[in-house]
């Protein structure tokens, strides 16, 4: 009996695997919005110089817990020959708890990238619970109004462990998430397997003056790979996340840290994501990532080498003084703003030209939080 449940489980994740079929890019969709989200290197424990952004609920929803200051950010990325990528978020922290919403567009109609058109809202809620760890949840729904329509909703849960220093790495963490719990997009027409095909028809192009084969592609394909041959499961549902990050090195001018991040995608597909970010000052950023994707790169010769390039950004920070009765009742009379833009190769010929502005109200609070725990 043992035996006949494990061959049948086994059987199970066989025929998963094989019917995993993602648009290119599927698992990237949120990261596109941004400056930040294209190079943060997906990072579950901030990257490596800490930042929580409405954004960051897409890799950990514990990663606001930290944040002591509301904070609004917007973000807008051209996807050249597909279409375009926008967000809107907001933090705001509360007694108890830090809210989180983020509001998120894609519109990509690419052969190469087509992840339709669509509108996500995800609100999420994060906690210290104690000194060195924090913990968060979001719920998101979404609703997909091209290649005949689709809808996503569930919940995602993270967690965060920080400490001070870690031998001679500083502010060093290790966060976790589970994303996707619940019903994923599908339903575009281009997933990997159709770009597969399609590579594979045009090898055989010099058949057609002979054959006429190509009065039959669309029969031939049906019998091939079969009628369901449209995307399922982006971004993945199950999708496990785990990453490191720490400050490799500080002083009063430089500061540099790194990120690690491994993911399992509905135990169908594997990413491997690193980043490094750098301050001057703590006035210009630089930030450079790279993901490696394991479905994405065993049909690299029909999504081209270019989405393997690394993806950067470049921000600078500003003090705005502002006055009035109600910024100077919350301490707000001096906050921070924050410009980026950021680049990143995709797939074909697709490219990310990405602009963002981040607004924090107030200067960063130096004393030591005051943390409740829940009884």
């Amino acid at each position: 009996m043992k035996k006949l449940v494990l061959v049948t489980a086994l059987i199970g994740l066989a025929t998963a695997l094989f019917a995993y079929n993602p648009p290119a890019g599927g698992q990237l969709m949120y990261n596109l919005t941004s400056p930040y989200q294209l190079s943060s290197a997906s990072s579950a424990a901030g990257g490596g110089l800490f930042g929580a952004t409405p954004g960051s609920i897409c890799f950990n929803p514990a990663l606001p817990a930290h944040e002591d200051r509301p904070q609004i950010d917007v973000g807008v990325t051209a996807l050249t020959n597909a279409g375009f990528a926008f967000h809107n978020g907001i933090i705001i922290p509360m007694n108890m708890f830090v809210i989180t919403a983020l509001f998120d567009g894609i519109f990509s109609d690419s052969k190469y990238m087509d992840l339709g058109d669509s509108l996500t809202l995800k609100a999420g809620l994060s906690k210290e619970v104690t000194e060195n760890i924090s913990v968060g949840a979001n719920l998101y729904a979404g609703y997909r109004f091209s290649d005949g329509s689709d809808f996503t909703f569930g919940t995602d849960i993270g967690a965060l462990y920080r400490r001070d220093q870690l031998a001679f790495m500083k502010d060093f963490r290790i966060g976790a998430s589970v994303l996707g719990i619940g019903k994923a997009y599908s339903g575009t027409k281009n997933g990997l397997d159709q770009l597969s095909w399609d590579n594979d028809w045009e090898d055989w192009m010099w058949l057609i003056p002979v054959t006429n084969l190509y009065r039959h592609y669309e029969n031939i394909k049906r019998h091939i790979i079969g009628d369901d041959h449209n995307t399922n499961g982006y971004p993945g549902m199950f999708t496990f996340r785990t990453g490191a990050a720490a400050v490799m090195f500080s002083n009063d001018t430089v500061k540099g840290g790194v990120s690690a991040d491994y993911t399992l995608v509905n135990f169908s597909d594997m990413i491997w994501d690193f980043g490094f970010q750098m301050s001057i000052k703590d006035r210009f950023y630089i930030a450079v990532a790279q993901t490696y994707d394991l479905l994405e790169a065993a049909n690299s010769d029909v999504l081209g080498t270019n989405h393997l390039m690394p993806s950067f950004s470049v921000g600078y920070k500003f003090d705005i003084k502002t006055n009035g009765s109600f910024m100077k009742k919350h301490n707000w009379e001096t906050s921070e703003f924050t410009a980026s833009a950021g680049y990143k190769e995709l797939y074909g010929n697709v490219r990310a030209i990405s602009a963002g502005a981040n607004l924090k109200f107030g200067k960063e609070d130096e004393d030591a939080p005051s943390i409740a725990v829940w009884n």
